[in-house]
């Protein structure tokens, strides 16, 4: 295999710095889905929905909307570990998922690859080889705390091996086949998380649990009584409770960066508490300082963010579990997370899902408080009053959320190893370690 070596900017037949935009509409601006480097992740895995919408003027859009092909590259910000340079490629697949059109942010900028020259895809897995061998670092910058990436010198000087394109086609279909298994499989967990989510709400919102002959409560002409406490009606036999009776709160680790390390104990923050299907995103750090036991989380353990950098108050007190895929049983957690400490005959599947009920979620982000930082105190959680189910529908609903749990966590452990696999072919591909089949 013979492979010809070309400049990165004899490639790109476009590229143009991010937009902003603004977060009102003024006349003639369009709203479109702005891509910030802190998005990809999910974006990769086609999840829009945490993509910020801003309004951008007609001849702003008309220079930046992304098409099918077009590569993103984060130019600005990185973090403790993780330059700049990180990239994603705008698939058919993500174009087709958005629900308005997509641009991205004014810390990234576009790539256009000329398909005549290079399979754009091939260029993309390129540049994330490029970025997991850490060559991104030589063109990172530092101003004022903010890490820059130099675009304009890394196209200028880096050389992109291109093989002939049938090789270039076949190598990108195999990683980009592992990439859309991967996706796949997060739509199966999210999917399989809303049959929870709705499942319970029939059951425990609109009482519509099975009976005694299992057939749905309300129905079958079950009878409601209205409970002056909650302010509405409720079966009867089921009883008030507050959150506080059933479980309590740890606060976790005030960590010390000089202590984070690339091996160690696995540790959430909260850049692992997102887009994910209910489950910790990839990402995590790993501490090698002291701890005590109570600032440590197990596997299946519900954790809450009390903190939220961003000011997005809809990730306060949102419940996530810690998954199974972490390198050890035990995970520490920081400051800015409460651990779920279950102390009752609550099942935990129960617990979770009440955390993600509309009653819950509009009292406790009620009392987030902050200008720069949001914040949440225990009590805004612990101090929630709910109906508690009798027994029998609480074994049920537990029953059947495990049988859905256990094939969400199937999902999980398997992308961790298609990840792994991908990560691992990319590099022995790109250098032709491994021959792909052509196609």
């Amino acid at each position: 295999m013979t492979n010809s070596a070309i400049v990165l900017s004899n490639l790109i037949t476009d590229t143009l710095d991010g937009d902003w935009g603004r977060g009102d509409k003024t006349a003639g601006d369009t709203a479109c889905r702005v891509i910030r480097g802190a998005d990809f992740p999910s974006v990769r895995l086609g999840a829009f929905s945490d993509v910020p919408i801003r309004y951008l003027s007609q001849s702003s859009l008309e220079r930046r909307t992304l098409r099918p092909n077009d590569i993103i590259i984060e130019t600005a910000g990185g973090a403790h570990g993780r330059p700049t340079g990180r990239t994603i490629l705008v698939t058919e697949r993500l174009y087709k998922a958005s629900d308005m059109p997509l641009t991205c942010a004014s810390f990234c900028r576009f790539l256009r690859v000329d398909s005549s020259i290079a399979d754009p895809a091939f260029v993309f897995w390129y540049l994330q080889y490029l970025y997991t061998k850490g060559e991104m670092w030589k063109h990172q910058v530092q101003h004022t705390g903010l890490a820059r990436f130099q675009y304009t010198r890394f196209a200028g000087s880096v050389d992109i091996s291109l093989p002939p394109a049938p090789i270039q086609r076949a190598i990108a279909n195999i990683l980009s086949a592992l990439d859309d298994t991967i996706t796949l499989n997060y739509q199966m967990s999210k999917t399989l998380e809303a049959i929870g989510r709705a499942i319970f709400k029939h059951w425990f919102n609109d009482w519509e649990f099975p009976n005694a002959e299992g057939h749905p409560y309300k129905s079958s002409g079950g009878e409601i009584v209205h409970n002056e406490q909650l302010g509405n009606a409720i079966p009867k036999g089921w009883t008030i409770g507050r959150l506080e009776e059933f479980i309590d709160l740890d606060k976790g680790l005030s960590y010390k960066g000089e202590f984070l390390s690339d091996e160690g104990i696995p540790m959430v923050n909260l850049g692992t508490i997102g887009a994910g299907a209910g489950f910790i995103q990839e990402g995590l750090k790993h501490y090698v300082g002291e701890y005590k036991e109570k600032q440590l989380v197990n596997v299946g353990d519900i954790v809450i963010a009390n903190t939220d950098l961003t000011q997005r108050r809809e990730v306060l007190g949102s419940p996530v579990i810690v998954p199974p895929y972490l390198e050890s049983e035990k995970s520490l957690f920081t400051h800015h997370i409460f651990a779920v400490r279950n102390k009752s005959h609550l099942p935990i599947s129960f617990i979770y899902h009440l955390l993600q009920t509309t009653q819950y979620k509009n009292r406790v982000r009620g009392f987030a408080t902050g200008t720069t930082v949001l914040s949440l105190p225990k009590d805004a959680i612990l101090d929630f009053i709910f109906a508690v189910p009798n027994e029998e529908a609480l074994k049920k609903f537990d029953v059947l959320y495990s049988l859905l749990f256990q094939k969400a966590n199937s999902s999980v452990v398997q992308n961790r190893h298609l990840a792994q696999i991908r990560d691992s072919l990319l590099p022995k591909l790109m250098l032709g370690r491994i021959s792909p089949r052509r196609g």
